[in-house]
């Protein structure tokens, strides 16, 4: 497991702006368990004829004949019944990251055999060749993929058969043979190969419709997942600025629900791959879809005495940026005492990285759903809320590299939305902030005078650069490859970049590094100067200090993410500097407060237990003001 672990992080680090579209905060080898899939897999292997044909492409001859550079699996491939060449652009957040160029044969015995060529510069530039074979179906023969990063290089080779994944890993001068027990028809889909979605919708039943299940291989992580794909129908779009129209697919991973869209042309090719919720597209060069959005979703349900209204709806920040947030609001039962009282109200400010506004991430693998679990635990309370998916992520809309400032700004929007509606209590607006979001409650906070009370959930106290300077130095601590010289002269790297980079200035990197796998940090710095910049400089304590409204703290006792010595350094600045507050430590959970069994326990993250109740009450009774010192 050492190997592949280290061969998903290789990968992982270069794409630090872009998640892969299956990642997960824990990269394990997964064994398909007995009898699983068994419908995925008779659906799969149904010969429906369209599932014989070869990769549609419209804009490709079937009549050339020569074979793609790099493939040569004998005789069979050295004449092709078909063969073409198609590029696609990788953008993340509007952002161009990188190309694709795919090759693919059919050779007489049906097979396709393709490479794929991928080039991406995000915080490190990486080169991937990928080369694989399919069977006539499109299910997986074998796959091989060569990536070099930074001078780096890694391979994996893998062959399925038998029902057996027989894997090989390349790496510093080793090798590894992994085995992996699955049953089936295997479907490859690599994270950042658009055609590999191709073989999996020219599998797909149009006679059956509906929602049809796929095994399939994410390679680069040795990992058997399902998935379910369905044809959604036609969608108008453009290529190259003319009117075009599309087949749309969506799939769904089914353990983490992260959606995929898949747009194929009129003759079936596919023409782009997008994740919305990672603001990821391989697109053909010139494809666009019509952006006629469609109404925003709502939702309504029964919680405690109310019936609740939760409205999908936009707001904009201050530049006109369009965010999208869900307002939840109670309705007061009829009849009720105090029915035409002003209700109380809370703005839920999501955490660090890829994060929505439920709370939810592209980095795990399932959904959290702790803010949602707030949101729907205050309306039972009579208190309304609205979460909001933070620029760059989810439904908002993007502008990249953005400083932590304009975070800010866009929550003091957010509560100035909030402070719109009718019915709320013009006194002020409760802010509840998670992890990173509790800086940007404590910044908006000092920042709007629409505030009534501060609660900070595992708020980090330890400043950003001392944090990753711990962190670097604890692991190349550990390093037995790497010269006492060579540690002391990355540190210096390290320090020196953090150092300009807090000044404005754009770091000078060295082109060679001293310790390769480690100076990826010092380029993730990089790669988002306006934000990390700002963000070096935050000093927790000084945001604490601006305070002037009270405060809620409450730390999670297993927490791997904020020690529980920052829960302790913020309960005693708040004495010292004579801050109303109160405290609660919440013992058995974990970063998101769900339970755990321990600080490693990352299933937990993912696992069915909503929040802590002793937690969503003390949130709840803090702002009804109820909650005793």
């Amino acid at each position: 497991m050492r190997v592949i672990r280290s061969l998903t992080l290789f990968l992982i680090f270069a794409f630090l702006s872009f998640v892969f579209l299956f990642d997960s905060g824990v990269r394990v080898v997964l064994a398909q368990e007995p009898g699983a899939g068994k419908a995925g897999a008779k659906q799969a292997g149904k010969k429906d004829k369209k599932v014989q044909a070869k990769p549609a492409d419209a804009d490709i001859k079937a009549a050339k004949k020569k074979t793609p550079s790099g493939v040569k699996e004998g005789a069979a491939a050295s004449k092709s019944l078909a063969a073409g060449v198609r590029k696609y652009i990788l953008t993340q957040h509007a952002a161009r990251m990188g190309e694709e160029t795919y090759s693919y044969s059919i050779g007489e015995d049906k097979k396709i055999r393709a490479t794929a060529e991928i080039k991406i510069q995000s915080v490190a530039s990486v080169d991937m060749l990928q080369k694989y074979t399919l069977e006539p179906g499109g299910t997986l023969a074998s796959y091989s993929l060569e990536a070099q990063m930074m001078g780096e290089k890694q391979k994996l080779d893998c062959v399925y058969a038998d029902d057996e994944i027989r894997a090989k890993v390349y790496q510093n001068g080793t090798v590894e043979n992994i085995s992996i027990r699955t049953h089936g028809p295997l479907y490859l889909l690599d994270n950042t190969n658009a055609n590999n979605y191709q073989h999996i919708i020219d599998a797909y039943s149009h006679k059956n419709g509906g929602a049809q299940p796929f095994k399939v291989l994410v390679a680069q992580k040795l990992t058997v997942m399902d998935i379910e794909v369905e044809n959604r129908g036609f969608v108008k779009g453009f290529m190259a600025g003319k009117n075009a129209e599309y087949t749309e697919y969506r799939a769904v991973e089914k353990s983490a629900g992260l959606e995929i869209f898949i747009y194929a042309d009129k003759g079936g090719a596919v023409a782009a791959v997008m994740v919305p919720a990672q603001k990821f597209t391989i697109a053909a060069e010139g494809f666009e879809l019509d952006k006629t959005a469609g109404p925003p979703e709502t939702r309504e349900y029964v919680a405690g005495p109310y019936k609740v209204k939760e409205s999908g709806v936009y707001f904009k920040n201050k530049s006109g940026l369009k965010l999208y947030s869900k307002l939840t609001i109670p309705a007061v039962p009829s009849g009720a005492a105090g029915e035409a009282s002003p209700m109380r109200a809370a703005l839920i400010i999501a955490g660090s990285g890829p994060t929505d506004r439920d709370g939810n991430s592209t980095l795990l693998n399932g959904s959290i759903n702790n803010l949602r679990d707030i949101a729907e635990h205050l309306a039972a309370h009579g208190i309304v809320s609205l979460r909001y998916d933070k620029r760059n992520i989810g439904s908002s809309d993007s502008t990249g590299d953005s400083p932590f400032s304009e975070y800010v700004s866009d929550a003091v929007s957010a509560l100035d939305f909030m402070c719109s509606k009718e019915g709320l209590d013009t006194a002020g607006v409760y802010l509840i902030g998670h992890s990173e979001g509790a800086l940007i409650a404590m910044s908006a906070a000092a920042a709007s005078k629409k505030v009534k009370g501060v609660i900070l959930m595992a708020a980090p106290f330890t400043p950003f650069d001392q944090l990753i300077m711990e962190q670097v130095k604890y692991n190349l601590e550990y390093s037995v490859s790497i010269s006492a010289s060579d540690k002391h002269e990355f540190i210096k790297q390290l320090a020196d970049a953090m150092k300009q980079l807090k000044k404005g200035q754009t770091p000078k990197i060295k082109e060679a590094a001293s310790v390769p796998s480690m100076d990826v940090i010092i380029k993730s710095l990089t790669g988002q100067p306006k934000f990390v910049g700002e963000y070096l400089n935050i000093v927790p304590a000084k945001l604490a200090a601006s305070l002037k409204v009270p405060v809620l703290l409450i730390g999670a006792g297993l927490d791997a993410q904020v020690p529980v010595s920052d829960f302790t350094q913020y309960c005693e600045f708040f004495k010292k500097n004579k801050i109303g507050f109160h405290k609660l430590m919440v013992e058995g959970v974990n970063h998101v407060f769900k339970p755990a069994g321990a600080k490693n326990d990352p299933g937990s993250y993912t696992s069915d237990a909503k929040v802590a109740s002793v937690a969503l009450n003390a949130i709840s009774s803090f702002i009804m003001g109820r909650l005793g010192r």
